[in-house]
Protein backbone atom coordinates (compact mmCIF):
# COMPACT_ATOMS: atom_id res chain seq x y z
CA UNK A 1 0.00 0.00 0.00
CA UNK A 2 1.30 3.36 -0.65
CA UNK A 3 2.37 6.24 1.87
CA UNK A 4 -0.88 8.33 1.09
CA UNK A 5 -3.06 5.27 0.94
CA UNK A 6 -4.68 6.01 4.77
CA UNK A 7 -4.48 9.44 6.22
CA UNK A 8 -4.97 9.33 10.02
CA UNK A 9 -6.89 12.78 11.45
CA UNK A 10 -4.95 12.52 14.45
CA UNK A 11 -2.25 15.30 14.31
CA UNK A 12 0.72 15.51 17.09
CA UNK A 13 3.37 17.73 18.48
CA UNK A 14 7.05 16.09 18.47
CA UNK A 15 8.27 17.23 21.93
CA UNK A 16 11.89 16.55 20.52
CA UNK A 17 11.99 18.59 17.20
CA UNK A 18 8.39 20.62 17.61
CA UNK A 19 7.44 19.78 15.09
CA UNK A 20 3.61 19.35 13.51
CA UNK A 21 3.15 15.71 12.16
CA UNK A 22 0.98 13.20 10.61
CA UNK A 23 0.70 9.66 11.19
CA UNK A 24 0.29 7.87 8.00
CA UNK A 25 0.08 3.99 7.70
CA UNK A 26 1.36 3.83 11.23
CA UNK A 27 5.00 5.08 9.94
CA UNK A 28 5.20 7.96 12.32
CA UNK A 29 6.23 11.17 11.42
CA UNK A 30 5.88 11.96 8.03
CA UNK A 31 8.61 14.19 7.51
CA UNK A 32 6.75 15.30 3.63
CA UNK A 33 3.97 16.52 5.64
CA UNK A 34 5.92 18.15 8.86
CA UNK A 35 5.16 21.77 9.63
CA UNK A 36 7.08 23.54 12.01
CA UNK A 37 5.31 25.57 14.50
CA UNK A 38 8.25 28.11 14.25
CA UNK A 39 6.95 28.46 10.50
CA UNK A 40 3.44 28.90 11.34
CA UNK A 41 4.22 31.02 13.78
CA UNK A 42 5.66 33.27 11.26
CA UNK A 43 3.20 33.16 8.75
CA UNK A 44 0.55 34.18 11.84
CA UNK A 45 2.60 37.37 12.35
CA UNK A 46 2.75 38.27 8.61
CA UNK A 47 -1.26 37.61 8.84
CA UNK A 48 -1.89 39.20 11.94
CA UNK A 49 -3.74 36.78 12.42
CA UNK A 50 -3.45 33.69 14.91
CA UNK A 51 -5.03 30.32 13.86
CA UNK A 52 -7.30 28.67 16.80
CA UNK A 53 -7.23 25.35 15.11
CA UNK A 54 -3.49 25.13 13.77
CA UNK A 55 -4.76 21.82 11.37
CA UNK A 56 -6.86 24.21 9.50
CA UNK A 57 -3.79 26.36 8.18
CA UNK A 58 -1.83 23.15 7.71
CA UNK A 59 -4.18 21.58 5.45
CA UNK A 60 -4.26 25.44 3.34
CA UNK A 61 -0.59 24.53 3.12
CA UNK A 62 -0.54 20.90 2.02
CA UNK A 63 -1.29 21.33 -1.24
CA UNK A 64 -3.53 19.21 -3.52
CA UNK A 65 -0.34 17.56 -5.58
CA UNK A 66 -0.48 15.65 -2.88
CA UNK A 67 -3.54 13.61 -4.17
CA UNK A 68 -4.43 11.79 -0.62
CA UNK A 69 -4.72 15.23 1.23
CA UNK A 70 -5.97 17.23 -1.42
CA UNK A 71 -9.51 17.59 -0.44
CA UNK A 72 -9.28 19.78 2.58
CA UNK A 73 -6.72 21.66 0.33
CA UNK A 74 -9.09 22.31 -2.74
CA UNK A 75 -12.01 23.30 -0.48
CA UNK A 76 -10.01 25.75 1.58
CA UNK A 77 -8.42 26.79 -2.13
CA UNK A 78 -12.41 26.76 -3.53
CA UNK A 79 -13.68 28.99 -0.48
CA UNK A 80 -10.25 31.78 -0.49
CA UNK A 81 -10.70 31.74 -4.11
CA UNK A 82 -14.71 33.32 -4.19
CA UNK A 83 -13.57 35.24 -0.77
CA UNK A 84 -10.67 37.03 -2.57
CA UNK A 85 -12.44 37.90 -5.44
CA UNK A 86 -15.66 39.30 -2.96
CA UNK A 87 -13.27 41.36 -0.89
CA UNK A 88 -11.58 43.17 -4.21
CA UNK A 89 -14.96 43.79 -6.08
CA UNK A 90 -16.30 45.50 -2.72
CA UNK A 91 -12.99 47.68 -2.42
CA UNK A 92 -13.11 48.46 -6.33
CA UNK A 93 -16.74 49.44 -6.12
CA UNK A 94 -16.14 51.73 -2.66
CA UNK A 95 -12.83 53.28 -3.50
CA UNK A 96 -12.95 53.84 -7.96
CA UNK A 97 -15.29 55.48 -10.14
CA UNK A 98 -14.45 54.08 -12.82
CA UNK A 99 -17.26 52.36 -15.62
CA UNK A 100 -17.79 48.05 -15.38
CA UNK A 101 -15.27 47.49 -17.58
CA UNK A 102 -12.79 49.73 -16.02
CA UNK A 103 -13.79 47.94 -12.93
CA UNK A 104 -13.35 44.03 -14.38
CA UNK A 105 -10.20 44.93 -16.00
CA UNK A 106 -8.72 46.10 -12.33
CA UNK A 107 -10.42 43.46 -10.27
CA UNK A 108 -8.83 40.50 -12.89
CA UNK A 109 -5.40 41.87 -12.33
CA UNK A 110 -5.82 42.10 -8.60
CA UNK A 111 -7.31 38.34 -8.22
CA UNK A 112 -5.51 36.58 -10.81
CA UNK A 113 -2.75 33.93 -10.22
CA UNK A 114 0.04 36.53 -11.18
CA UNK A 115 -1.12 38.83 -8.05
CA UNK A 116 -1.88 35.82 -5.76
CA UNK A 117 1.80 34.49 -6.30
CA UNK A 118 3.74 37.29 -5.52
CA UNK A 119 1.62 37.74 -2.31
CA UNK A 120 2.36 34.30 -1.82
CA UNK A 121 6.01 35.15 -2.57
CA UNK A 122 6.00 37.77 -0.12
CA UNK A 123 4.88 35.44 2.75
CA UNK A 124 7.34 32.78 1.99
CA UNK A 125 4.93 30.24 1.29
CA UNK A 126 7.31 29.00 -1.23
CA UNK A 127 9.32 27.96 1.83
CA UNK A 128 6.65 26.23 3.90
CA UNK A 129 3.89 24.79 1.42
CA UNK A 130 3.86 20.89 0.69
CA UNK A 131 4.02 19.45 -2.47
CA UNK A 132 4.36 16.35 -4.01
CA UNK A 133 7.64 17.25 -4.92
CA UNK A 134 10.04 19.99 -4.21
CA UNK A 135 10.25 21.21 -7.84
CA UNK A 136 6.64 22.58 -7.01
CA UNK A 137 7.51 24.79 -4.92
CA UNK A 138 8.23 27.53 -6.94
CA UNK A 139 5.43 26.99 -9.14
CA UNK A 140 3.26 29.90 -9.61
CA UNK A 141 0.02 28.42 -10.16
CA UNK A 142 1.10 26.01 -6.76
CA UNK A 143 1.75 28.89 -4.44
CA UNK A 144 -1.08 31.33 -6.18
CA UNK A 145 -3.49 28.03 -4.89
CA UNK A 146 -1.65 28.00 -1.73
CA UNK A 147 -2.49 31.78 -1.11
CA UNK A 148 -6.36 31.22 -1.80
CA UNK A 149 -6.26 28.36 0.77
CA UNK A 150 -4.60 30.52 3.21
CA UNK A 151 -7.88 33.31 3.06
CA UNK A 152 -10.22 30.23 2.97
CA UNK A 153 -8.50 28.99 6.14
CA UNK A 154 -8.52 32.33 7.89
CA UNK A 155 -11.88 32.97 7.12
CA UNK A 156 -12.89 29.28 8.57
CA UNK A 157 -10.82 29.27 11.66
CA UNK A 158 -12.14 32.57 12.45
CA UNK A 159 -16.00 31.62 12.57
CA UNK A 160 -16.50 32.67 9.25
CA UNK A 161 -14.98 36.51 9.99
CA UNK A 162 -15.41 38.34 6.85
CA UNK A 163 -13.73 41.67 7.83
CA UNK A 164 -10.73 40.15 9.27
CA UNK A 165 -9.89 38.23 5.55
CA UNK A 166 -10.79 41.90 4.37
CA UNK A 167 -8.36 43.50 6.58
CA UNK A 168 -5.50 40.59 5.75
CA UNK A 169 -6.16 40.78 2.11
CA UNK A 170 -6.33 44.91 1.44
CA UNK A 171 -3.05 45.33 3.69
CA UNK A 172 -1.72 42.64 1.72
CA UNK A 173 -2.96 43.90 -1.81
CA UNK A 174 -1.99 47.37 -1.16
CA UNK A 175 1.08 47.36 -3.21
CA UNK A 176 -0.77 46.01 -6.32
CA UNK A 177 -3.27 47.98 -6.24
CA UNK A 178 -1.21 50.97 -6.68
CA UNK A 179 1.05 49.77 -9.04
CA UNK A 180 -2.11 48.94 -11.06
CA UNK A 181 -3.55 52.37 -10.42
CA UNK A 182 -0.08 53.78 -11.46
CA UNK A 183 0.02 51.77 -14.35
CA UNK A 184 -3.26 52.63 -15.94
CA UNK A 185 -3.35 56.24 -14.94
CA UNK A 186 0.14 57.49 -15.29
CA UNK A 187 0.28 57.64 -19.20
CA UNK A 188 -2.67 59.62 -20.10
CA UNK A 189 -2.50 61.53 -16.76
CA UNK A 190 1.19 63.07 -18.07
CA UNK A 191 -0.01 63.38 -21.47
CA UNK A 192 -2.78 65.73 -20.14
CA UNK A 193 -0.55 67.55 -18.08
CA UNK A 194 2.01 67.88 -21.06
CA UNK A 195 -0.52 69.21 -23.76
CA UNK A 196 -2.33 71.38 -20.89
CA UNK A 197 1.51 73.12 -19.90
CA UNK A 198 1.78 73.80 -23.27
CA UNK A 199 -1.76 75.20 -24.82
CA UNK A 200 -4.94 75.23 -23.45
CA UNK A 201 -6.12 71.98 -25.01
CA UNK A 202 -6.72 68.08 -23.90
CA UNK A 203 -5.79 65.23 -25.79
CA UNK A 204 -8.50 63.84 -27.84
CA UNK A 205 -9.41 60.27 -28.13
CA UNK A 206 -11.13 58.17 -30.74
CA UNK A 207 -12.13 54.67 -31.27
CA UNK A 208 -11.72 54.26 -34.90
CA UNK A 209 -12.49 50.42 -35.16
CA UNK A 210 -13.52 47.49 -33.15
CA UNK A 211 -12.22 44.06 -35.33
CA UNK A 212 -11.88 40.36 -33.94
CA UNK A 213 -13.94 37.69 -32.95
CA UNK A 214 -16.69 38.50 -30.16
CA UNK A 215 -15.10 37.03 -27.71
CA UNK A 216 -11.31 38.73 -28.51
CA UNK A 217 -11.99 41.90 -30.21
CA UNK A 218 -9.13 44.12 -30.58
CA UNK A 219 -9.83 48.13 -30.15
CA UNK A 220 -8.17 50.19 -32.56
CA UNK A 221 -7.87 53.91 -30.96
CA UNK A 222 -6.27 57.19 -32.46
CA UNK A 223 -5.51 59.81 -29.71
CA UNK A 224 -4.24 63.59 -31.09
CA UNK A 225 -3.20 66.57 -29.26
CA UNK A 226 -0.61 69.20 -30.45
CA UNK A 227 -1.13 68.94 -33.85
CA UNK A 228 0.00 65.11 -33.63
CA UNK A 229 -1.90 61.98 -33.75
CA UNK A 230 -1.13 58.03 -32.61
CA UNK A 231 -2.78 55.26 -33.62
CA UNK A 232 -3.05 51.83 -31.50
CA UNK A 233 -4.46 48.65 -31.25
CA UNK A 234 -5.56 46.96 -27.56
CA UNK A 235 -7.34 43.95 -26.69
CA UNK A 236 -9.37 47.02 -24.80
CA UNK A 237 -10.50 50.42 -25.60
CA UNK A 238 -8.69 51.21 -22.29
CA UNK A 239 -5.61 49.35 -22.97
CA UNK A 240 -5.66 50.60 -26.49
CA UNK A 241 -6.00 54.29 -25.41
CA UNK A 242 -3.23 53.97 -22.39
CA UNK A 243 -0.83 52.48 -25.17
CA UNK A 244 -1.55 55.14 -27.10
CA UNK A 245 -1.01 57.79 -24.70
CA UNK A 246 1.97 56.35 -23.93
CA UNK A 247 3.42 56.24 -27.25
CA UNK A 248 2.08 60.09 -28.11
CA UNK A 249 3.99 61.14 -24.71
CA UNK A 250 6.97 59.98 -26.04
CA UNK A 251 6.60 61.28 -29.47
CA UNK A 252 6.18 65.11 -28.14
CA UNK A 253 8.46 64.62 -25.61
CA UNK A 254 11.08 64.29 -28.58
CA UNK A 255 10.17 66.21 -30.99
CA UNK A 256 12.80 69.04 -32.04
Amino acid sequence: MGIFNKVRPNVHKDKIDNMYYIDVNNRGVNQRLAISIEKISRLEEMLNYEFKNKETIRSALRHSSIKRVAIPFERLEFLGDRILGVVIAEYIYRSTKGDEGGMARMHSALVCADACYSIALHLGLNEIVKTAGKHLRNNKTVLADAMEAVLGAVFTDSGRDYLKVEEIVLNLWRPLVLRYKASEQEPKTQLQELVQSRSNAVPVYTLLEVSGAQHQPVFKVQVSALGKSVETLGHSKKEAETIAARELLHLLRNEN
